[in-house]
């Protein structure tokens, strides 16, 4: 297809994909970098390797790509089409009267990638990967050793046995440990070693203690004995619950689920709507990609000379945009609940890609407003204002 493009086409074309491609990836490290850092915990607090974090992070990649997206391929075609105005490119084109559909033609081919790559993920493969987080993350949580490899903290496994470390090496070597054991009446029991590590194995989970001791006192008459150990394992498999099936949202199930959800499932039963909104909402999030991409290109197909014009009308191309999708988030709420909101939540978007291109084929631009070029501007200004160098005082001579 991309053979078959003009020249003007190619150009603009190219100009978008590479624009598109290094906006999506800052986009989407930026935004996975902010999910990354609320899943640390795994790390400082419940004691996880760092394989298992970059595991559980990195699950989140395809749901996030689906925000991303649509936001870069719009950021891509504000830059293109900004960048050719102020080469006096577009001028050329428009003067030259270059049909629109030149101009039209490679922002739709660069949406609708954008739209299969978007309908991969919401079908497929984003509910994979958060079903494959719940999972995890379950794993995680349910891991006894998880609860109880906490630094400096007294934890309570069960009535009368606690536990305190005081340092957890990056090898998963155990550093100060202390064991209470007062489950019995009539004795208390304490162990206290330099060093240990947790071993999991097919007999069970057993607390492996180096060169410590055992303290044991009698309630009876007070009295004390102390045996030194070089090595002691103490068996933890007791305290190691069945892990529980996870309970999977509606964006975490599979797409053909959501066509037919299982009567008998609770969380259906519950909330019926929630399955309803979420099947509708992966099939027209992906339209944003085109709605991000056309909409951009309806306000800046027409070249603009004065630089505080083409400022307000990005400003307004960006805000009608994100207004658009904004609308289309409340109306996948009320697809919950109403039996009109799934119609408008491919309606409006829909709408709104054919209004703009019947309005980019025929050459009409919106115009900024006079007051939004002014506000712009001020905004601008101070941006500038901000961001300016300041250059140093002169020095006097003789001073």
């Amino acid at each position: 297809m991309i053979e078959s493009m003009t020249q003007i086409e190619s150009y603009i074309f190219r100009n978008i994909a590479r624009a598109f491609l290094l906006g999506f990836a800052a986009l989407t490290m930026t935004v996975w970098l902010t999910q990354a850092l609320r899943q640390f915990d795994l790390v400082s607090a419940q004691g996880q390797t760092v394989v298992t974090f970059f595991q559980i992070t990195l699950l989140l990649l395809p749901s996030l790509t689906t925000v991303t997206a649509p936001i870069a391929l719009m950021l891509a075609v504000i830059f293109t089409f900004n960048s050719m105005n102020q080469g006096s490119e577009l001028v050329v084109i428009n003067a030259a009267g270059t049909r629109q559909w030149w101009l039209l033609k490679p922002v739709l081919l660069a949406g609708l990638i954008v739209t299969v790559f978007m309908a991969a993920m919401t079908l497929w493969m984003s509910p994979l990967s958060l079903r494959m987080w719940r999972e995890l993350r379950s794993e995680v949580n349910g891991n006894l050793l998880t609860s109880i490899l906490r630094e400096g903290e007294f934890v309570k496994i069960e009535n009368g046995l606690f536990f305190q470390l005081r340092q957890r090496m990056p090898d998963g070597t155990l550093r100060g440990i202390f064991l209470s054991d007062s489950r019995e009446d009539d004795e208390s029991v304490d162990y206290i070693a330099e060093r240990g590590a947790v071993l999991d194995s097919p007999l069970g989970i057993f607390l492996v203690m180096s060169d410590g001791t055992i303290q044991t006192r009698k309630e009876e008459d007070s009295s004390l004995s102390i045996i030194q150990f070089t090595s002691y394992a103490f068996d933890l498999s007791t305290f190691s619950s069945p892990q529980k099936a996870p309970v999977f949202m509606p964006n975490e199930r599979p797409t053909g689920y959501l066509f037919s959800p299982d009567p008998d499932d609770r969380l259906f039963q519950k909330q019926p709507g929630k399955f309803t909104a979420e099947l509708h909402t992966r099939f027209t999030t992906p339209i944003n990609a085109l709605v991000f991409a056309v909409i951009p290109l309806l306000f800046l197909s027409q070249a603009e000379t004065a630089r505080q014009k083409r400022s307000a009308t990005i400003a307004l191309a960006a805000f009608s945009a994100l207004s658009l999708a904004a609308f289309e988030f409340v109306l996948g709420i009320g697809a919950r609940d109403q039996v009109l909101s799934p119609l408008f939540m491919y309606f409006v978007p829909l709408a709104a890609i054919a209004l703009s291109a019947v309005l980019i084929l025929l050459g009409v631009q919106p115009k900024a407003p006079d007051f939004l070029i002014v506000y712009t501007e001020k905004i601008f200004d101070g941006f500038r204002g901000i961001f300016r160098r300041r250059r140093p005082a002169a020095v006097a001579p003789g001073t």
